[in-house]
This record gives C-alpha cells, structure tokens and sequence, in this order.
C-alpha cells in the first residue's frame, strides 16, 4: 500500500494553465467588443441553429444588438469603455445548445 497521493499526468500539469490563459485571453477580447462566447458560434452549424431558433424575440434582439455594435466597435478601431467591459461576462451562456444537440444525437441512434 502506497501512501503517494496521485498526480495527474504530466501533460495535465501544463495544459491546465495554458487552458486558462488562453481562456482569459478569450473572455478579454470578447469583453472588449461586448460580446458572449455563444455570439461567436458557428451559425451553420444544426446545433447552433436549433438553438437560435428556440430563443425569444428579446434574446434574438439582444444577441443581435451585440453582434451590430462589436462590428461597428472593429470598424472604428475602438473598444468599449473599461467600465462596460467590466460589466460584460462572455461565459455566461444563453443558447440551448446541449439541448438541441442532444435532441439530434437521439434522433441519429433512433433511425
């Protein structure tokens, strides 16, 4: 009987603050522009699609306005202000897409 604690695989041990780094990289340049992280999804994708089509006019308005200001924000060549950016949570998320992937994935095993 070992009294070693497990460690995790080397390859862990460097991933894991990679993976936050770039993650926090990710969540900066979306705050810059006012964005989510489920603004910038694929739309082709069926998933993502499905997902879209299940949100509120409000949701859908909202996800928009976002999208229209950040295009605006790049052509300018400007950001928001710190204190919006501030405000601004890019994981936060508002599309149903583990839902409506699962409702795809049951639909492929039950034909």
């Amino acid at each position: 009987r070992s009294s070693r604690i497990a460690t995790p695989p080397p390859m862990q041990w460097l991933m894991r603050p990679l993976a936050r780094w770039y993650q926090s990289n990710v969540c900066h340049e979306l705050s810059k522009y006012g964005l989510k992280l489920d603004d910038i999804r694929n739309e082709w994708h069926p998933d993502v699609q499905t997902a879209l089509s299940r949100l509120t006019p409000e949701e859908l308005s909202n996800r928009n306005k976002r999208l229209k200001r950040a295009m605006d924000l790049s052509l300018k060549h400007s950001e928001l202000n710190k204190e919006t950016q501030a405000a601004v949570n890019p994981l936060i998320g508002y599309l149903p897409i583990e839902r409506a992937r699962e409702e795809r994935l049951e639909r492929l095993l039950h034909k």
